[in-house]
């Protein structure tokens, strides 16, 4: 990380918020962004666009169709791990139970039909990006200086939501901690 991106790290508010991400483990389905035409190098758009650097810069309209592949069978959680692109890829139920609760603003979503391994598409799944421009936002990318990531830094609101919600294979790690850790690294 630049030294920029640690100040605004170290300036933020982790009191009761969460670390959440998908489960990684062999037994956890993971997944990753995908579009009809999909070449060998992964990240690069039909109309030779870069998808990590479009996704980061909030144009998710910009895409061409996308659904999300799954690379490794096993169960689906409410947050799905992406090893590859560093995407948060949430459930219905994670996005209702956000909704429900209240919490509308903050972030975009790109709803995304399941590819599994065997058999036909199935809808459940979207990208969810932090928009990242406000500090206190009860929804944020972690680190907060990338707005694209695997990890999603939530309020004690929001995670009481999913709780309620009944979310299930999520990884999770109290904010205070985990910032502390990675400033150590």
């Amino acid at each position: 990380m630049l030294k920029s991106e640690l100040a605004v790290m170290k300036s933020l508010n982790y009191d009761g918020r969460t670390i959440l991400s998908g489960r990684s483990g062999r037994k956890q389905a993971w997944g990753n962004i995908a579009w009809e035409g999909q070449q060998v190098k992964w990240s690069t758009l039909p109309d030779g666009r870069d998808v990590t650097r479009v996704v980061e810069e909030g144009a998710l309209d910009t895409l061409p169709p996308c659904w999300l592949k799954i690379w490794n069978t096993g169960e689906y959680g409410d947050m799905m791990w992406d090893g590859s692109a560093g995407f948060s890829f949430v459930s219905d139920r994670f996005v209702t139970a956000v909704r429900d609760a209240g919490f509308t603003d903050g972030y975009q979503l790109l709803p995304l039909d399941v590819q599994p391994k065997r058999g036909d598409r199935f809808p459940g799944y979207s990208l969810l990006l932090p928009d990242n421009h406000d500090r206190e936002a009860l929804i944020r990318s972690y680190p907060f200086a990338y707005r694209s990531w695997s990890y999603l830094d939530v309020s004690g609101d929001v995670m009481a939501a999913l709780v309620s919600a009944g979310a299930i294979a999520l990884h999770q790690e109290e904010a205070p901690a985990a910032v502390a850790r990675l400033l150590e690294s």
